[in-house]
C-alpha cells in the first residue's frame, strides 16, 4: 500500500500545488496588488505619478518666468529650480525650449523607474508639447495631451489586463493539464499504448485526442488506421452479437450464435479458417452480462461443459476494473477457458496481426500441446504451416501444365505438395485445378460423384463436363492415394489409365498422380504400362535442411516459444533424417514434456522426446511396405543386414542369401527391394551402399535381437523357396 501511495502521490501533490499557486497569485492580483510580481509594478508607479507630475509642473512655471526675466529660454535651468522638489526627477535641458525629465532608477517607483519625459515649449504660442523619452515611460502614465498617451488612468488599464491575463493563465493551465493527463500523456510518449487500451474508455481517450488535436498524429505514430480507431471507439456501446462478430472478422473467422446454454450471457461459435497456424479448427466464445459478479461467473463455468472445445471469455478485465479471481481461474491449464481482457481485445480491434494476439493469449493460458502450431497426421493444408519443397514447386508451378508422377513412402509429404499445388494454382488465369483424393481403385466413379455427375459416367464424360464448365481454360487434376488404382489397373490391362494417357495426348487435361509402390511399379517398372513415360517422377524424400530448421522453429515462435539454442534444433532436423512428419512428432513431444511457466525447450526435453513412444510409432511400419508377403520378407531381411553391418550392397546381399542355401533369389528383385526401401525412406544411397536414411531408425534395433530376427526371415525364405 505503502508502494503505491509513493507511487501515485507525487503527481497528485504536484496538480495540488500547481492549482494552489495559480489560485494565489490571481487572489492576490486583486486583493493585495502590491504583493503581486505582475500588479506591484504598476501600483506603485501610480502611487507616486502624481508627486512626479506635481514636480514637472512646478518646473514648466519656474522655466516660464525664466524666460520673462531673461527674455529668452535660461542657459542653465538649475538655478531657477523650484525649491519644493522631490528626489523622484532630474530634470536638464539638452537644448533651447527643451525640458527633460529622468525618472529615478528606484525599487518604490515600480515600472515607472528609470524612465524618461520629454517636454518641448513653443515660443510663439507659449504651450508645452509632451512625449516619452528613451527609455520611454509606459503609455498609461502619460496624460491625453502628451503623443502616445492614454484615455484611461494607469489604474484603469491595469483592471482590463488583469481579466485578459487571468484568461490567458486559465488557458495556458488547462492545455497543460490536458496534455498531462493520465490516459493521454502515456499515449503521446509511447503511442504504442495505444493499441493495449482498455477499450471501456477508448472514447473518453478519443476525445482527449481530439481536444488536444493530436489524433490523427498519434494514430499515425502508433500504424493504426482510422477505421480500426472509430471501430475500437464505438466497440463499447456495441451489443454482444456485435462485439463477437466484429472480433471474429478481425480474427478472419466465422461467427455465429450457440444455443441451449444456461451460462449468464451470450455464447457465439467461431469457425476459424483453414490458414490458421495452430491446431484448433473452432471455440466458443462466452460474452458474461456486465452486471454479473465475478463469484457467480466463476461458478457458472466450473459447470459448464464444453467438451473438448476451447471456450473464449471476453471479459471487461483490466486495472480500472480488475477481475482477479476469473484471471487465476482462466490460467489454470487445467481447463479450457481463455480470457481475452479488455486490452487484449483492443489490441485485436487495432492489430493488423490480430491472429498472433490471440495465438499468445491461447498459448499462455492454455496447454500448448492443446493447440500444437505442429500438424503430425494428414495432409498440410494451410500454407502457413507448409515448409520447403521449393525446386519440385518450381518444377511444377514454374513451366507449362504437363503431366507429374509423384512418389515416396507414407507420411513424407506426397498430399502436402498436391495441396500445396493447388493454392498456388487456385487464382491462376488460364488454369482450373482439381484435388481428387482416391480411397479405393475407382477412378471414375469418386471424378464423378465430386463434380456432381452421375457414378456411372466415364472419365472422358467427366472431363468433357470440366471443358464445358471452364472454357478457355486448362484442367489439371490432382490424383492422390492412387496405390490401389494402380494395383487394379495392372490386373486389368490398363483401361482408365490408357484413358487418361489419351486425353492428356489430347491436350485436354493434365495429371499429377501420387502413390507409393505400386505407382513406382506401373511407371518404372512395367515396360507395357501406360504410364511409362506418361509423365515426370517426382521423388518425395527428406525435406530441405533450412526448411527442416524453418518448421521446427517458426511455428512454435508464433506462439513465442522456442528453443534454447539452434544446435537443439540442428539435433532434431539430423536425428529425424531430415523426414518433415518425424520432426513435426519430435517438436510436439518436446512441448508435451514442457512444465509450465517453461517456454524454451532445453536438451533434457529433446532427450524424452527422442525416445518417446510416439516417435517410435512414427518409424514403426516399414516392414509392410508391399502387398505381397515375399517382398516383405525381403524388405525386412534387407533393413536387418543393414542394421547388423550398418550399411549393406547387392553384393553383401547376394552373399548372404546364397551362404544359407537361397538361390532362387534373383538380383533384379534384390533391386527392387532396394528401391522400394528407399522409396519408403528407410534407406538412401551412398555410393555403392545403402545406410539408414533416419538415424532415430538404429536405436530400434539390438545387436542379439537383429541376429535372431535375421535368422528366422532368412530360415522363413528358404522354406519358402522350397515349397
Amino acid at each position: 500500500m505503502l508502494k503505491k501511495l509513493a507511487h501515485i502521490l507525487p503527481g497528485k501533490v504536484s496538480r495540488i500545488v500547481l492549482i494552489a499557486l495559480l489560485t494565489l497569485f490571481i487572489a492576490s492580483a486583486v486583493l493585495t496588488p502590491k504583493l503581486n510580481p505582475m500588479t506591484r509594478g504598476r501600483i506603485l508607479a501610480a502611487e507616486n505619478m502624481g508627486a512626479i507630475w506635481n514636480d514637472l509642473i512646478q518646473w514648466r512655471i519656474a522655466l516660464a518666468e525664466a524666460r520673462s526675466i531673461e527674455d529668452g529660454w535660461p542657459k542653465d535651468i538649475q538655478k531657477y529650480a523650484p525649491q519644493t522638489m522631490t528626489s523622484y526627477l532630474i530634470v536638464s535641458s539638452p537644448q533651447a525650449y527643451v525640458l527633460q525629465a529622468d525618472i529615478a532608477n528606484r525599487a518604490d517607483l515600480g515600472s515607472i523607474s528609470g524612465t524618461q519625459i520629454i517636454f518641448e515649449l513653443n515660443p510663439s504660442s507659449s504651450t508645452w508639447r509632451c512625449k516619452a523619452g528613451s527609455p520611454p515611460i509606459p503609455s498609461g502614465f502619460l496624460p491625453v495631451n502628451c503623443d502616445g498617451g492614454s484615455t484611461s488612468g494607469p489604474g484603469l488599464g491595469m483592471l482590463k489586463m488583469l481579466p485578459l491575463f487571468c484568461a490567458l493563465i486559465f488557458i495556458i493551465a488547462g492545455i497543460f493539464l490536458l496534455l498531462r493527463h493520465p490516459l493521454l500523456g502515456p499515449t503521446q510518449l509511447r503511442p504504442e499504448r495505444l493499441r493495449r487500451t482498455p477499450y471501456p474508455i477508448l472514447p473518453k481517450l478519443d476525445r482527449l485526442l481530439r481536444l488536444a488535436g493530436r489524433r490523427q498524429s498519434t494514430l499515425q505514430a502508433a500504424a493504426v488506421s482510422m477505421s480500426d480507431w472509430q471501430r475500437a471507439v464505438n466497440y463499447v456501446n456495441d451489443n454482444a452479437n456485435s462485439r463477437a462478430a466484429c472480433l471474429a472478422k478481425q480474427l478472419g473467422a466465422q461467427c455465429k450464435a450457440s444455443q441451449d446454454w444456461t451460462l449468464p450471457g451470450e455464447v457465439f461459435e467461431w469457425q476459424f479458417a483453414s490458414n490458421l497456424p495452430i491446431s484448433l479448427d473452432r471455440c466458443l466464445v462466452f460474452i458474461p452480462f456486465e452486471d454479473l459478479d465475478e463469484d457467480s461467473l466463476i461458478r457458472c463455468l466450473v459447470t459448464a461443459q464444453t467438451g473438448s472445445d476451447v471456450m473464449l471469455i471476453l471479459a471487461a478485465h483490466s486495472a480500472e476494473n480488475p477481475m482477479p479471481l476469473l484471471q487465476a481461474y482462466c490460467d489454470d491449464r487445467a481447463n479450457m477457458f481463455v480470457m481475452l481482457d479488455s486490452a487484449s481485445q483492443t489490441e485485436c480491434l487495432l492489430s493488423r496481426q490480430a491472429t498472433a494476439v490471440l495465438l499468445c493469449l491461447l498459448a499462455a493460458q492454455l496447454r500448448v500441446t492443446r493447440i500444437s502450431p505442429y500438424q503430425t497426421r494428414g495432409a498440410i493444408t494451410s500454407s502457413g504451416a507448409f515448409f520447403g519443397r521449393d525446386q519440385l514447386l518450381a518444377r511444377v508451378i514454374g513451366r507449362e501444365p504437363a503431366n507429374y508422377l509423384v512418389v515416396g513412402g507414407r507420411q513424407l509429404g506426397k498430399s502436402s505438395l498436391l495441396k500445396a499445388v493447388q493454392r498456388r494454382l487456385q487464382e491462376h488465369p488460364q488454369i482450373v485445378c482439381h484435388y481428387i483424393s482416391l480411397r479405393d481403385h475407382r477412378l471414375a466413379p469418386r471424378m464423378a460423384l465430386q463434380f456432381g455427375l452421375a457414378a456411372t459416367s466415364s472419365i472422358e464424360d467427366i472431363i468433357a463436363h470440366l471443358e464445358t464448365s471452364f472454357v478457355g481454360k486448362r484442367l489439371f487434376l490432382l490424383i492422390d492415394e492412387a496405390d490401389q488404382f494402380f494395383r487394379d489397373e495392372a490386373q486389368n490391362g490398363y483401361r482408365q489409365l490408357s484413358a487418361l494417357r489419351a486425353l492428356s495426348d489430347e491436350g485436354r487435361c493434365w495429371f499429377m498422380l501420387a502413390g507409393f509402390w505400386d505407382l513406382y511399379a506401373t511407371a518404372v517398372l512395367d515396360y507395357q504400362s501406360p504410364l511409362r513415360n506418361f509423365g515426370e517422377v517426382l521423388t518425395i524424400g527428406g525435406l530441405e535442411q533450412e526448411a527442416c530448421r524453418e518448421l521446427a522453429s517458426v511455428p512454435l515462435s508464433r506462439l513465442r516459444f522456442g528453443f534454447a539454442s539452434n544446435q537443439l534444433i540442428d539435433q532434431l532436423v539430423e536425428a529425424s533424417g531430415q523426414r518433415a512428419n518425424l520432426l513435426a512428432i519430435l517438436c510436439q513431444e518436446c512441448l508435451e514434456v514442457l512444465q509450465p511457466g517453461e517456454r524454451a525447450i532445453e536438451a533434457r526435453h529433446t532427450a524424452l522426446a527422442l525416445s518417446s513412444q510416439a516417435v517410435q510409432d512414427a518409424l514403426a511400419g516399414w516392414g509392410r511396405l508391399s502387398h505381397d508377403e515375399a517382398a516383405c520378407r525381403l524388405d525386412r531381411i534387407v533393413v536387418y543386414h543393414t542394421a547388423l553391418h550398418g550399411k549393406t550392397s547387392l553384393s553383401a546381399l547376394v552373399a548372404l542369401l546364397e551362404s544359407t542355401g537361397t538361390h532362387q533369389i534373383q538380383p533384379e528383385t534384390l533391386r527392387h527391394a532396394f528401391a522400394r526401401l528407399q522409396l519408403a525412406y528407410v534407406l538412401k544411397r551412398e555410393g555403392t551402399e545403402l545406410v539408414f536414411a533416419i538415424p532415430l531408425l538404429i536405436k530400434q534395433f539390438e545387436q542379439s535381437e537383429v541376429t535372431l530376427l535375421l535368422r528366422q526371415e532368412l530360415t522363413s525364405l528358404h522354406a519358402a523357396a522350397t515349397i
